[in-house]
């Protein structure tokens, strides 16, 4: 089947007009957003894990364990 169009602008076929986004499209700006947010969220966990880690848990006297 073949179909016939006289007179067609091609603007009206294919326009030249960026398209618009898509609403569940993301935008450069939210993926960096979301990238600053991951980071800062590494660097607050880092932080706690250091406070964490810093001092080790003292050794309890070898006396203490042994006098069953």
């Amino acid at each position: 089947m073949c179909l016939y169009c006289w007179d067609t602008d091609t603007t009206q076929v294919s326009p030249e007009i960026p398209r618009p986004l898509h609403p569940s499209a993301v935008t450069e700006k939210q993926i960096v957003d979301k990238r600053i947010h991951d980071m800062q969220n590494l660097k607050k966990e880092k932080r706690k894990l250091s406070k964490r880690f810093a001092n080790p848990a003292p050794i309890p006297d070898r006396g203490l364990l042994w006098s069953a």
